[in-house]
């Protein structure tokens, strides 16, 4: 069984670990959190020509409520 306890204070980890001393817990393993994790960021892909993008609706132009309307209908 794995219980996870999150404490802020360096004081109330003491008194909970002495509890756990009292019962005779033996198989109790601190894992302190990683706070200094770095994110994984990448960067773009920058070769993308943005401009092939404009126009892919020339055929069938939408508009904001025609994309709410097949956004949210729930009822099928």
């Amino acid at each position: 069984m794995r219980v996870t306890l999150e404490i802020s204070d360096f004081d109330e980890m003491k008194k909970l670990l002495s509890l756990f001393q009292s019962m005779k817990l033996e198989n109790i393993e601190i894992i302190s959190p990683q706070n200094n994790a770095n994110p994984n960021i990448r960067k773009g892909n920058k070769s993308i020509n943005p401009k092939e993008l404009f126009g892919i609706w020339k055929e069938n132009p939408k508009d904001i409520e025609d994309i709410r309307a097949k956004s949210w209908d729930r009822k099928k």
